[in-house]
């Protein structure tokens, strides 16, 4: 308990003067006694009961006394003090990777910390809290929030969202709300170096929350799969982070059957690869392990079996653009004489304009041109059909000055003034109908783009999108005569749709999806990243800021003062009914 205006504590002699005015005072005391027959009855009840007839006789005195009393320490303004967070405003940062789903003395991390947010909230003293999530992309879920059930009801709605942390970045994101303020930054994570958090700030303060417990963790670290003349041979990595060998029971299976079931001896701290050949061959392979861990996220792991092709051989007497243009994706790239073309044998996707290997190549392949016909000149605009391949690349304001002529049965998904421009094969190839140099669509920014969509295309198969960590946003040229997909689980679990051009973000949760458009579907995967995988014991610990330490607000004040003028306005009242029964006059 405090006060704030002891200088008003002298006010306290009025009460030592009333009192000492009641001790000077002459009283008198009236006794009637009808008859001296009485007198041993009346003193026998006066001492029966002294201190009630003391209390009856100097009840107003009494009253008075407590009145001026509570006034004089209504004065020093009396208040009770309660722990509250320092600083002037506070700073939450959530880690909500997977990680958050480790198990800790028996409970989940990631509720350990909702429950020590919810505890601190009580503790803010109507200090605005800002209230951030890690990720790809932090997000601000609050922001300077002074509402204490608007602030509980968004702790309690944080979900894990098993994307990597990502702390670095949104500790530059978190910055941005300091606005050279004394700040409380609380961090809730399992493990942060002292040499990330920014520290030059004086003004603000750091208390990192962590997770300080040894746990025991044996995760599927990698799992490949390829498909063979005799069957599917895998591979799989599994990795323990235990201090004590450990025998677990691994299971590779399609979802429907399993394949393989054996176990495993894991030396403590040490990485196991296995692998295994003439597989049955399925969809997608599905490695599972069952031991008893902390960490159940990292303990199964699934890949489709898939032609996915990632080398691009181009023929080198193609414009040097076209090379150019595959250089900007990032891929690995070859160039190939024209007369060695035909003789590649390596698994990769073809670009080249001889046109009389079309039905040679054992892939769908790029043709860009023809070396088989001349070309004819045409004047127009470009015009495209509703086709994946377009979903980000606009062709509708390039220049085509002549075209080779189109192939009688193939699929025409561009023209120019009602010429074919761009044909599909029946098998897949992708026929452009004109030269790079006869164009200047590699100075329009689809032309990259357009490649892209053709690497995304030749590269995949038809009924397989990609492998995806949660959350990932990442460009699709899906491409649907709905022009809307829908994506499940594969036990048929609605999760949400998407529109064609629209962003694609993959589902939150690991696990395997579908996404479907009328009859159209293509299977993708959801896992979490490598780092993910790996539960590294933390600690707790706060840095105080300069500007924060000076402040003396780490507690709140609850002020008396309005309870002790509710009570003197009820000593008046009875104060009030004490004289009135006695008389005003006496």
């Amino acid at each position: 308990m405090g006060f704030s205006q002891l200088p008003y504590l002298w006010t306290v002699i009025f009460p030592i003067a009333v009192l000492l005015y009641y001790f000077f005072r002459k009283k008198y005391k009236k006794q009637s006694v009808s008859s001296t027959l009485f007198w041993d009855e009346v003193m026998k009840e006066t001492k029966a009961s002294p201190y009630l007839q003391h209390l009856q006789r100097n009840a107003l005195f009494y009253l008075q006394m407590l009145a001026m009393i509570l006034l004089v320490i209504a004065l020093i303004q009396p208040f009770l003090k309660k722990e509250a967070l320092a600083g002037e405003q506070i700073v939450f940062i959530v880690d909500t990777s997977a990680t958050m789903e480790v198990n800790v003395d028996d409970a989940i991390l990631f509720n350990k910390h909702k429950q020590e947010m919810l505890d601190l909230v009580e503790q803010l003293s109507g200090k605005p809290l800002t209230l951030i999530t890690t990720g790809n992309e932090p997000v601000a879920a609050l922001r300077q929030e002074t509402n204490i059930n608007e602030i509980k009801r968004v702790i309690n709605k944080l979900e894990v969202t098993y994307e990597d942390e990502n702390l670095s970045k949104t500790l530059d994101f978190a910055q941005s709300f300091f606005q050279n303020k004394a700040t409380s930054v609380y961090v809730f994570t399992d493990q942060i170096d002292r040499q990330t958090l920014p520290l030059q700030y004086e003004n603000v303060s750091w208390n990192v929350i962590g997770q300080t417990k040894e746990v025991s963790n044996i995760s599927i670290k990698r799992l490949g799969a390829t498909k063979m003349k005799n069957g599917t041979s895998a591979l799989i990595q599994l990795a323990s982070q235990n201090r004590e060998e450990q025998t677990v029971s691994l299971t590779l299976s399609n979802g429907e059957g399993e394949f393989v079931k054996e176990s495993v001896r894991l030396p403590a701290g040490e990485t196991v690869t296995l692998s295994f050949d003439e597989l049955q061959e399925a969809i997608f392979l599905k490695a599972t392990i069952d031991v008893e861990d902390d960490y159940l996220m990292d303990n199964e792991m699934t890949v489709f079996l898939h032609d996915q092709l990632s080398k691009i051989f181009i023929d080198s007497s193609l414009h040097t653009l076209v090379r150019t243009a595959f250089q900007s994706l990032g891929v690995d790239m070859s160039s190939i004489p024209a007369e060695q073309v035909s003789l590649v044998k390596e698994e990769g996707i073809l670009v080249t304009n001889q046109f009389s290997l079309v039905d040679q190549l054992e892939r769908p392949a790029l043709f860009i041109g023809r070396n088989d016909e001349n070309p004819v000149e045409v004047n127009g605009t470009v015009q495209t059909d509703d086709h994946p391949l377009f979903s980000f690349a606009d062709l509708s304001d390039i220049y085509v000055s002549s075209v080779y002529p189109g192939v009688e049965g193939y699929k025409t998904i561009a023209t120019v003034a009602e010429q074919p421009f761009i044909q599909i094969s029946p098998r897949g190839d992708i026929i452009v109908l004109s030269d790079i140099q006869m164009t200047d669509w590699p100075l329009s920014p689809s032309f990259p783009l357009f490649m892209w969509s053709v690497k995304e295309q030749l590269s995949n198969s038809n009924t397989y999108l990609g492998s995806f960590t949660p959350n990932e946003r990442k460009p699709q040229s899906l491409g649907s005569a709905t022009n809307e997909w829908e994506i499940y689980t594969l036990d048929d679990s609605y999760e949400y749709s998407i529109e064609n051009g629209g962003a694609f973000v993959a589902p939150r949760k690991p696990g395997l999806y579908v996404i479907r458009s009328g009859e159209k579907e293509k299977y993708f995967s959801v896992a979490i990243s490598q780092k993910e995988k790996e539960i590294i014991k933390g600690s707790s610990y706060s840095i105080g800021g300069l500007g924060v330490e000076q402040q003396d607000e780490n507690y709140e004040k609850y002020s008396i003062v309005p309870f002790l003028i509710v009570l003197l306005l009820l000593l008046f009242v009875i104060e009030w009914e004490v004289q009135r029964r006695r008389g005003f006059t006496s």
